[in-house]
């Protein structure tokens, strides 16, 4: 169903539900191909590249000339513009989010587009993928493990080298990780590979597997997988292809794999189920996000959205869920079209201080994550004032109930903003914040990366600066391929962070990740302290796995925090970076040191000593 209504903001009401006419199908699998690989970079490694190896955009099959016709369409808005103000979304006056902690990540490596990802522990390491690698970083110790790259494991597979679309997350129930990528481009090359870590970090083993690229054996490959885990389960949806099929042709279906995430852990053979054939009026879904668990997991059911990601308008959301897990008793497939309060339009590409455009591939949902009974979604789409890309923000309330969704559209007058994703910034049950990070660019801006919050209650914020392109991105003959996703966590165990990667562009216009953690609780983070050195607690004291240091600053600015043994030698940097007002707090672990007595340095600008406090390690 399709309403054309302008792009205002929203969160009005009057949206309403339309009759589900669901089907869908389903087909066991036994997976016992598996590898156990080291994802860290080892003595030996050459780490082969291929510079500028373009990877399959995500395909829209056979409706190219729809997409084309909708390209020129929108773009009408893009050139008649003339420096217009959007009155879309003008309710940007809530606090930003807060930048902590931010450092480079993955190098460019030769392939196009970055598709970048990231993952990080309650313990603190860091994994980022990109095309086509796993960079690791302890955050604690300090301690980058080095670059994995993905031509290793494919050639312990025995399968060609040709890998994509890496996807990672962290699982806090089990304190493991998952990774997902692609590799083949025909139905008889093409699989899914999944792999588990054997412990909590992703530096060490992890068991590898390879599903089925062509599951149905009916001359289709895989492209554009989305992952997300359950209590129990990790389910992967994947979009099937007809061979040969380039930008301009092959979309058949959109399915999903169910797994239970203990089988990959232990290195148990893979029982998987296949969803597939799942349509609304005889009509396939295409693109299944699935929406990832806000403040901690869920399950057993799990949800994912679609919409019509290549319309000039459109208004409709598919909420589909699959309910139970594999054999208790056996799922099912249900979707549930609902109407938004406002449309969502194609996007047009993105503009650089270049010739190229940036290309922003189409409306498809690229984040969602479930919390207190409701989603929160995001999606590339045009504001039609501007004629900016633009972010496109939905709300689906009461999920479990009778669903109402309804949506903002986020602009920016003078950037485009593009591949968002989404993740759960709240910190307890009535408390719906979220931060969706973005990819920035515009005719005067090197590509980057930035940031911005949603209040939970119809209020944005402006946009927070993450990280700040140094020349324009040329890698391509003709427009650019800027990124078809970025990655956003939830930091489980610290409410109110978030952490992010995005992309930014060299001075030799190639493009490198960056990582940054980002905070909307004020009281978390890390800031100066007081001039008053008696302002400053140290506790508990003594103390056996962790110390907390509460602390008052009166402006915002930088400082650096050092940790010292009792002879006055340092152990280490504990934190330096940017600070905020107000009473705020420190906390890190001390399992690692030995009994004894430290001393906690707190300085500013040119090392001036600020405050300072001993404790007692047991």
């Amino acid at each position: 169903m399709k309403k054309y209504l302008p792009a205002i903001l929203c969160l009005l009401f009057g949206v309403q539900q339309l009759p589900a006419q669901t089907t869908s199908k389903t087909k066991s699998f036994k997976v016992d191909n598996k590898v156990v690989i080291t994802g860290r970079a080892l003595p030996g490694d050459i780490n082969p590249e291929i510079v500028n190896r373009v990877l399959p955009k995500p395909h829209p099959g056979t409706d190219q000339a729809v997409i084309d016709a909708a390209k020129h369409e929108l773009n009408r808005y893009r050139a008649a513009r003339s420096g217009k103000n959007s009155i879309a979304n003008r309710t940007q006056n809530a606090d930003p989010p807060l930048m902590m902690r931010n450092f480079v990540a993955n190098a460019f490596n030769g392939y196009v587009p970055n598709d970048n990802d990231m993952a990080i522990s309650n313990s603190e390491e860091v994994c980022s993928v990109t095309n086509v690698s796993i960079w690791s970083k302890d955050l604690y110790s300090n301690v980058t493990y080095g670059t994995f790259n993905l031509h290793t494991l494919t050639s312990s597979l025995g399968l060609a080298q040709e890998e994509f679309d890496p996807k990672v997350l962290y699982d806090p129930i089990e304190n493991r990780y998952i990774m997902v990528c692609l590799n083949g481009f025909s139905d008889s090359t093409s699989n899914i590979l999944v792999g588990f870590t054997q412990d909590s970090t992703s530096h060490n083993n992890w068991n590898f597997y390879a599903l089925a690229g062509n599951p149905l054996n009916n001359n289709l490959w895989t492209d554009f997988p989305m992952i997300t885990v359950t209590d129990d389960e990790l389910f992967i949806t994947v979009n099937l292809l007809y061979n040969d099929s380039t930008w301009q042709a092959g979309f058949n279906q959109t399915v999903i794999w169910q797994i239970n995430k203990n089988e990959g852990y232990t290195g148990a053979t893979l029982t998987p189920l296949l969803h597939y054939d799942i349509k609304h009026n005889n009509e396939p879904l295409r693109n299944l996000c699935p929406a990832k668990g806000g403040s901690t997991l869920h399950g057993p059911n799990q949800y994912f959205l679609s919409d019509r990601n290549f319309a000039i308008e459109n208004d409709t959301v598919f909420l589909v869920e699959v309910s139970g897990a594999i054999n208790s008793p056996p799922p099912t497939v249900t979707v549930t079209p609902l109407v938004s309060n406002i449309g969502y339009r194609m996007p047009v590409n993105a503009l650089q201080p270049s010739a190229d455009s940036l290309i922003v591939n189409d409306a498809r949902i690229l984040g969602a994550f479930y919390e207190n009974n409701k989603i929160q979604f995001v999606l590339n789409a045009t504001d039609t004032t501007t004629g900016q890309v633009s972010i496109y923000h939905g709300v689906i309330d009461n999920v479990s109930g009778t669903p109402v969704v309804t949506a903002s559209l986020y602009v920016n007058d003078s950037l485009d903003l593009a591949y968002p994703n989404i993740a759960y910034a709240g910190t307890g049950p009535t408390d719906d914040r979220s931060v969706i990070s973005v990819l920035m660019s515009a005719s005067n801006l090197f590509p980057g990366t930035s940031a911005f919050k949603f209040d939970g209650n119809g209020v944005y914020s402006p946009l927070t600066t993450v990280k700040v392109g140094l020349g324009y991105t040329n890698m391509l003959a003709g427009n650019e391929r800027w990124g078809d996703y970025t990655g956003c966590q939830t930091r489980y165990n610290i409410p109110g962070h978030v952490w992010v990667n995005g992309s930014y562009s060299l001075t030799n216009h190639t493009t490198r990740t960056w990582i940054a953690e980002l905070t909307v609780t004020s009281g978390v983070s890390v800031p100066e302290i007081s001039q008053t050195k008696d302002e400053m607690k140290v506790y508990p004291n003594p103390a056996e796995e962790r110390i907390s240091l509460d602390f008052n600053k009166s402006t915002n600015g930088r400082i650096l925090i050092n940790l010292y043994d009792a002879q006055g030698k340092e152990v280490r940097k504990l934190y330096e970076g940017a600070v905020i007002s107000g009473k705020n707090s420190f906390s890190f672990n001390i399992l690692p040191l030995a009994p004894g007595s430290y001393r906690v340095v707190i300085s500013e600008g040119m090392g001036k000593k600020i405050a300072t406090k001993q404790f007692i390690k047991n």
